[in-house]
C-alpha cells in the first residue's frame, strides 16, 4: 500500500529529476556538438551516432587567438577577485563588528549590486576613455570591481555576524590585538565563507559578457564571453567552433561545481546558522 509520505518521496525524487535534466541537457547537448563533425551538427539529427572528433577545437585555436582571449579572462578574473575579496572581508568585518556607516550603509551597499551593470555602460566607458582604459584589462578589472564588492560585503556580512562575539572577547581578554582577533580567529573560521565568496566572484568575473563587450573589443583585451560571439556573424553560424568555445567558456564553472561543490555548500549554509 502506498503511503501518503512514499507518494510525496516519489514527488520529490521526480522533481529533482526534472531539474537535474532542465540543467544536464543542454551542457551534454554543448559538449556533444563540440565534438560532433560539422556536416553531423548540421543535420540537426540530436541522437545521430558520430565519431567524436576534436578538429572543431583545433578550428578554433586555428583561426582565433583564443589562448590569448584565456589568459586576459583568468587576469581579468584571479585579480577582481582577489582585490574584491580583500576589501570587502575588511568592510564587511568593520560593518558587523564596529557597525561601520550605520544600518542604512549596510543596506546601501547591497543595492549598488542591484543596479543594473547596462545604467553603468555610458558612464564608464567616458571615465575609462579620459584615463586611457578602453580596450585594456585593467579597465575590465575596476569595471568588475564596482559590482563584485557589495556581493562580497553582503555576504561575508553573514559569516561574520554568526561568529561568537564571545571569541572575539576572549582573545582580546588573553592579550590579542583587534588585529590579531581578525587574522587570528574571525578568518580563519569565515575560511568556509570566503572560498565560497571567491568562487562566486571569480565565477562571475569569467561569465561576465557587457563591460567585456563594450570595454574590452580589442584583441589584446577581448575575454572569453566576448570572443565566442566572434562566431556568429550576420552572414552565417560556425556551430562547429560555436560549440566548442562554448564549451571552454563553460568548463571552469562545471569543474568548480563537481569538485568543489561540498564546501560550496559549507560555505552556504554556516552563515545561516548562528
Amino acid at each position: 500500500m502506498v503511503t501518503g509520505a512514499s507518494w510525496k518521496k516519489v514527488l520529490r525524487y521526480f522533481l529533482i529529476f526534472m531539474v537535474l535534466v532542465t540543467w544536464a541537457f543542454p551542457t551534454l547537448w554543448l559538449i556533444s556538438g563540440s565534438l560532433r563533425p560539422l556536416d553531423n551538427i548540421i543535420a540537426g539529427d540530436l541522437f545521430a551516432p558520430f565519431t567524436p572528433t576534436f578538429e572543431n577545437y583545433f578550428a578554433v585555436f586555428k583561426t582565433h587567438n583564443f589562448l590569448s582571449y584565456m589568459v586576459n579572462s583568468l587576469i581579468t578574473a584571479a585579480v577582481t577577485t582577489v582585490i574584491s575579496l580583500t576589501a570587502g572581508t575588511l568592510a564587511a568585518y568593520s560593518i558587523t563588528r564596529y557597525r561601520t556607516g550605520g544600518k542604512a550603509y549596510a543596506n546601501w551597499v547591497i543595492f549598488t549590486r542591484m543596479a543594473p551593470p547596462a545604467i553603468l555602460i555610458i558612464p564608464f566607458y567616458l571615465m575609462f576613455r579620459s584615463l586611457g582604459l578602453i580596450n585594456t584589462v585593467w579597465g575590465l578589472v575596476i569595471a568588475n570591481i564596482t559590482f563584485n564588492v557589495p556581493f562580497v560585503i553582503w555576504t561575508m556580512r553573514a559569516f561574520f555576524e554568526s561568529i561568537p562575539e564571545e571569541m572575539e572577547q576572549a582573545a582580546l581578554i588573553d592579550g590579542c590585538t583587534r588585529a590579531g582577533v581578525l587574522f587570528r580567529i574571525s578568518i580563519p573560521v569565515a575560511r568556509s565563507g570566503i572560498l565560497t565568496t571567491g568562487l562566486f566572484c571569480f565565477l562571475f568575473v569569467w561569465n561576465e559578457y557587457l563591460f567585456g563587450l563594450t570595454l574590452a573589443l580589442s584583441e589584446r583585451s577581448k575575454t572569453l564571453p566576448v570572443a565566442v560571439g566572434d562566431f556568429i556573424t550576420g552572414y552565417a553560424v560556425n556551430w562547429g567552433m560555436l560549440f566548442a568555445s562554448g564549451t571552454m567558456v563553460l568548463m571552469p564553472a562545471l569543474l568548480v561545481v563537481i569538485f568543489l561543490q561540498s564546501y560550496i555548500v559549507d560555505g552556504l549554509t554556516v552563515g545561516s546558522i548562528k
